[in-house]
């Protein structure tokens, strides 16, 4: 069963190769879930991107390629 968050469906789901140098900060134990709908709202199509997350240690594993600010985020 995964994580229910209204209007989107999170499945277990394992990051996809992580590098090592990061591998040593993630849990053990960690039970990953994503959310296709939770990754399109934070990439909002401007670039890739997958973030999951481990609901036991409240971690986030994100994994993106040339992220951009959301508009109005910052100063």
């Amino acid at each position: 069963m995964g994580l229910r968050v209204p209007q989107r469906d999170f499945q277990p789901a394992a990051p996809y190769q992580p590098p090592g140098v990061l591998t040593q900060f993630m849990p053990k134990s960690a039970r990953w879930v994503r959310s296709e709908s939770f990754d399109s709202e934070m990439t909002n199509g401007t670039y890739s991107g997958t973030f999951h997350f481990d609901p036991g240690t409240d971690t986030v594993y994100f994994d993106t390629i040339n992220p951009s600010p959301a508009e109005g985020s910052g100063p």
